[in-house]
């Protein structure tokens, strides 16, 4: 499961203020009367100089400041403007006023998710709330409006009438239409959803548990773990629920009341605090609905996406549950065989088995030891293949950026094409005390045309350094790559004329195909030969990478239907308001119609789902996404994983496009037809 483009995505606001990230410096200079170069070029100036490691909570909230206040004066001359509305003129303005709130909304995310001080990272998520507040106040101005709505587009190009049409269509479902009264409910509501959803999450951060085991019951684990994890003074050794601690354990630990007891403290983190929390949040969602003239939040935050409505996406759920049901009942079969051996009175699969038993059938039926393969998994040989893949892949160079860093271990890179700088990113992906445990990308700039480089940054948290200090399993070089493609959709989306264009405005569930395609490279025995290997420098054997392939279909559609699981639950909170109705119950009622494996009684996951908040009803944009990128992927299987035209034609299509064209509409210039499900349908039913 990965979180991603987060700062983006924890936005309540119907009205989307994703833009460019990141800058204060001196003061605002936008007026009623300023043309479109001045405007364009105070608002480049003033997004300069990013804001990533504050000295205190102070100088960021005094940075948070200045954002609001330059919003706030674009806004007031958005207002008062009079004459005939223009593109070059209104549009700019408006474009704009979205960059910069939403700079202030990426700077918010970065501090919030790696600044080491606790208080400046409350300091952000604070500013993060007042952003939102101002973003729903801007989203319910009649004077903005009016203004957009009365711009003639007629000679536009297509790119800026589509994106003044979809600005519009974001005020018309925001509620600028309704009277006075009812857009101050609106706005209590967001502030309110918004407040509690910074309280959801940071319970989430703060939740984490530890367990304790003898060191007998590390038996299974490899030999790296158990070094970084020694006994204390009791004799005990403590075990997170942080990811780096959490994923080893079950997937290797034979001590099953060990497995147990992790997945129980990981399920159980921020119960009962969250739960309060998130009935309000539900509750205020479907009252929101109403005012909208919404049957339910989850009709009102889907018919904007590709999926339409929730009756698409529970069809959508339902067509692959039926295609994925009998490949994930046979794999299911397998597991039981396989517990069987170790306890004959086995009558079922507990969850806290399935990734130590599917290691075991892998190993034993496939021949692929997870722990032989992690040998060829370095961090530092993994950074580095990755970088290599995007250079062959799309004809860039990258290089070192010398700039300063906010932690060690924090890497910084530029980007460039052809000789001409085309992105900057950093690589913030080690975990330390407080910082965001799972993996995500924020854009930290959105780039245009001439005007600003896009900046972006990586998340994550994978083990540092060498063959003893930092082996990574596969599915974590996945992962990277995964959150890789999200950098790399936000540079190379960086040459657009509007703001309003950057693929963070994308429909929401396309977002994660592109970067779900690229997993696919990390199944390639061209591409992992490259930078795969052991200790002794000698590269991945080809033979073991062709046993990978063979069995990375085992379990697929089994993990399939617990994704499926996860998006009914979504969406069973958002189809009315929760009243006294067990929030845990509703929870496990969805997803056990989907899970094979159904959910354990005691645990509370819910209060630890963040998608909550970022995603809301809409998680089934994995699956989604997952179609889809299954799709694209084909281009590539045609021509071949590395034809140069075949990545160029990906690039310019569909990630140099941003969210200037329909996503749909991106899909079928790139693959020549419209988007199908069939080669979804054939991955998940191929026999291993």
């Amino acid at each position: 499961m990965r979180k991603t483009i987060a700062a983006l995505a924890a936005c309540t606001c119907l009205l989307s203020l994703g833009g460019s990230a990141g800058a204060i410096s001196g003061q605002a200079a936008a007026s009623a009367g300023m043309g479109r170069d001045a405007v364009s070029r105070a608002t480049d100036a003033f997004l300069e100089t990013t804001h990533l490691n504050p000295a205190s909570p102070a100088e960021f909230t005094q940075a948070c400041d200045a954002y609001l206040a330059r919003a706030a004066q674009l806004k007031a001359a958005l207002e008062a403007e009079t004459g005939r509305a223009g593109i070059e003129t209104t549009f700019r303005s408006y474009d704009a006023l979205r960059r910069v709130l939403g700079a202030a909304e990426s700077d918010s995310g970065v501090v919030s998710q790696t600044n080491q001080s606790p208080e400046t990272r409350d300091a952000a998520r604070a500013c993060a709330a007042r952003v939102d507040s101002a973003s729903t106040e801007i989203s319910l101005s009649p004077a903005i409006y009016a203004r957009l709505r009365a711009i003639d587009a007629g000679r536009a190009d297509p790119d800026t009438r589509f994106l003044l049409a979809r600005a519009i269509a974001q005020y018309d479902r925001a509620g600028v239409g309704a009277d006075a009264a009812t857009r101050a409910q609106i706005r209590t509501l967001q502030d309110r959803i918004t407040q509690n959803g910074i309280a959801f999450e940071r319970n989430i951060a703060n939740g984490r548990k530890e367990v304790t085991a003898t060191p007998t019951e590390l038996d299974g684990l490899p030999a790296d773990y158990i070094a970084a994890h020694r006994p204390g003074p009791d004799g005990l050794v403590r075990i997170s629920t942080d990811y780096p601690d959490l994923g080893p354990v079950m997937s290797y630990a034979v001590n099953d009341g060990l497995r147990r007891r992790l997945n129980e403290a990981n399920l159980t983190r921020a119960y009962p605090a969250n739960d309060e929390l998130l009935r309000q949040i539900f509750t205020d969602r479907q009252t929101l609905a109403g005012l909208l003239h919404r049957p339910n939040f989850a009709t009102l935050v889907t018919e904007d996406k590709m999926i339409g409505s929730p009756a698409n996406a529970r069809n959508f759920l339902d067509e692959v549950n039926r295609v994925a049901d009998a490949p994930a009942r046979r794999d299911y079969q397998l597991m039981l065989a396989r517990l069987r051996r170790i306890d004959p009175s086995a009558t079922e699969v507990p969850t806290w088995a399935v990734g130590y038993l599917s290691q075991l059938i892998r190993k034993e039926q496939y021949d692929v030891d997870p722990q032989e393969v992690r040998q060829y998994f370095a961090y530092n040989n993994v950074r580095s293949g990755i970088l290599q893949l995007t250079r062959d892949l799309f004809g860039v160079e990258i290089r070192r950026w010398e700039t300063p860093l906010w932690a060690p271990g924090v890497e910084a890179y530029e980007m460039y094409d052809g000789g001409r700088l085309i992105g900057r990113f950093y690589l913030d992906n080690h975990p330390r005390p407080g910082k965001y445990n799972h993996a995500n990308v924020i854009p930290i700039r959105y780039g245009l045309t001439d005007r600003a480089i896009p900046v972006a940054i990586l998340v994550c948290n994978f083990p540092d350094g060498d063959h003893t200090t930092g082996l990574m399993e596969h599915r974590d070089v996945e992962t990277f790559l995964h959150e890789f493609g999200h950098l790399l959709h936000v540079i190379f989306s960086g040459r657009q004329q509007w703001g309003q264009a950057n693929m963070g405005n994308l429909e929401w569930d396309f977002i994660e195909a592109p970067s779900q395609m690229l997993e696919n490279w990390v199944w390639d025995y061209e591409t992992l030969r490259r930078f795969a290997v052991n200790a002794q420098g000698q590269p991945i054997p080809q033979a073991l990478v062709q046993r990978m392939n063979r069995a990375r279909g085992f379990a697929e559609a089994f993990g399939d239907k617990r994704q499926l699981g996860l998006a009914a639950a979504s969406l069973a909170y958002h189809l009315g308001a929760p009243g006294g109705a067990d929030l845990t119950e509703t929870y496990r009622t969805a997803y056990n119609a989907y899970s094979p494996v159904p959910l354990p009684a005691g645990l509370h996951p819910q209060d630890s789902f963040g998608h909550l908040t970022g995603y809301s009803a809409i998680y089934y944009t994995y699956m989604w996404s997952k179609s889809i990128s299954t799709d694209l992927f084909t281009a590539f299987e045609h021509a071949g994983l590395r034809d140069p035209a075949t990545a160029r034609r990906y690039r310019e299509r569909v990630l140099a496009r941003g969210s200037s064209r329909p996503a749909a509409t991106l899909v079928s210039d790139f693959l020549g037809r419209p988007l199908s499900l069939d080669a979804y349908r054939a991955r998940l039913t191929r026999t291993n």
